[in-house]
């Protein structure tokens, strides 16, 4: 489905660690549920239901994909102001903007996000906090690194949970509003929402004494722009998600509209402009119906124009490594990612993202060396269980099923395993041995699936392989055909 594909290469994004928020969200600015539902209704006359119609249920997707795209992509730098004005203009025209002394602390915290050292970055962020106590800043701060670190210690904060055949997605488009989403840590739940819920009542007071101030705008728009994405990625919940994407993008539009200059939020509009020029007819049809219109080139212009005039240029190539990955063009994303990876060598999930783009471009022995290396490393100890299941996934895209089933079965071993990646590759270890031929061992890991907890629809995937070999849904497709 195409909206797999969408959410597979914009999630893409998700552990680069840097870009603005609203560089997606800007997309979602019509894609509501009250405006797709009288769209819907113009067009196909029945049933008032937001999911009923199966195109309208794939804008759902759409803009779900592009919602788990931000996984990591604002947070890191935690964007919620444009370039800097100076002092004289800060005083006159921007109340909501950052003083240089807070803008160092926020950049420091984020290098620390960077280096995934959320203890540190939590320090920084409440040192903003008690330094402008009445400013949203330091609690959306604050509430960005609870819910990094949560998406972390998920695993969550790897691409190939949200791919073509991911399960991520299983059920929700069975669900509505009232239905929908996961149970959440609730200890993680209340510290985030504490905060966020704190930052919304401070942008708002900013809003309120200056609705032409730019950077408040922006600020109560981030606000939103995190929730809505702790909606889709922690929650699952993507009703609420497209929600407050909505709102998010309506206050950013606002923002740029004050101030002209701002190129970065040329990231945004070029994005909007891209997807919608990506749209399969159909839907852009019915999008073009609420004034919706788009042009892939225009927006992959807008896009470049970050690069070469805004601040935010890794932003830029964050967004445009998910555009190549879109347009197949493997060897210029492999290039992006380079330059992140060296920008940042720290970050031991950007040699794993590496490794995953040279699996994508067959150089299969290259990417083994890389995970060969991260399993030695010390440095990148905390995510052994990702490399094992990464490493897993690369072999069985190479066919070597045997030992891609070893490697699946290394991740329960390992001394940080996070309980639900442990079920997803006990069940890849068993589809693996099917694949193999190994009946009898798959049919021992399917029966250890089905002794864990559910994790999205691994109990019924397991189900399935007791009562019959696994076929990867690309093959039974061509035998269907």
């Amino acid at each position: 489905m195409w909206y797999r594909m969408f959410s597979s290469l914009f999630t893409n994004l998700a552990t680069v660690l840097e870009a603005s928020a609203f560089a997606v969200l800007f997309a979602l600015q019509h894609l509501t549920p009250t405006n797709l539902r009288s769209a819907r209704s113009k067009v196909l006359q029945f049933n008032d239901k937001l999911h009923a119609s199966s195109q309208v249920r794939d804008v759902m997707w759409l803009t779900t994909g592009l919602m788990l795209a931000l996984m990591l992509i604002y947070a890191p730098h935690a964007k919620a102001q444009p370039a800097t004005p100076t002092t004289t203009e800060a005083t006159a025209t921007a109340t909501a903007a950052l003083p240089p002394d807070v803008i160092k602390l926020r950049d420091e915290g984020n290098t620390a996000l960077f280096n995934v050292d959320y203890a540190t970055a939590r320090t920084k962020f409440e040192a903003i906090q008690k330094q402008l106590p009445q400013h949203p800043a330091g609690d959306l701060y604050v509430a960005i690194a609870t819910w990094l670190e949560s998406l972390y210690r998920q695993r969550r904060l790897q691409t190939n949970l949200y791919g073509e055949d991911s399960n991520f997605y299983a059920g929700a488009d069975q669900k509505d509003e009232k239905t929908e989403g996961d149970a959440v840590d609730p200890v993680v739940d209340k510290a985030f929402r504490e905060r966020i819920q704190s930052a919304k009542l401070k942008a708002l007071t900013l809003v309120n004494k200056d609705k032409k101030d730019p950077y408040a705008l922006y600020f109560l728009g981030a606000v939103h722009a995190i929730t809505a994405s702790y909606e889709a990625t922690t929650a699952r919940k993507f009703f609420a998600a497209m929600r407050n994407g909505s709102r998010a993008v309506d206050l950013h539009q606002k923002a740029l509209d004050l101030k002209p200059d701002l190129y970065d939020a040329n990231l945004s509009i070029g994005t909007y402009h891209y997807i919608l020029g990506k749209l399969p007819w159909g839907l852009k049809a019915l999008a073009a119906i609420g004034g919706m219109r788009g042009n892939k080139q225009k927006g992959l212009a807008e896009i470049q124009t970050v690069i070469d005039k805004g601040a935010n240029a890794d932003d830029a190539r964050v967004v445009l490594l998910a555009i190549y990955q879109v347009e197949k063009r493997p060897e210029d994303a492999l290039a992006v990612l380079s330059t992140l990876a060296d920008k940042y060598p720290h970050n031991s999930l950007f040699r794993l993202e590496h490794a995953n783009s040279l699996v994508g471009l067959k150089r299969f022995d290259q990417a083994y060396k890389i995970y060969e290396a991260l399993l030695q490393d010390p440095q990148a100890a905390g995510i052994a269980d990702l490399a094992h299941y990464q490493y897993g996934e690369a072999l069985a895209a190479s066919k070597e099923y045997v030992r891609a089933a070893a490697q699946y079965l290394s991740v329960p071993q390992t001394k940080t395993a996070e309980a639900n990646l442990i079920t997803v590759a006990l069940l890849r270890a068993a589809q693996a041995y099917d694949l193999d031929g190994k009946r009898n061992e798959a049919l021992a890991q399917y029966k250890a699936v089905l002794a864990r907890p559910n994790v999205y629809d691994t109990r019924e995937q397991a189900e399935r392989g007791l009562k019959q070999v696994y076929v990867p849904i690309e093959t039974s497709k061509k035998g269907e055909e």
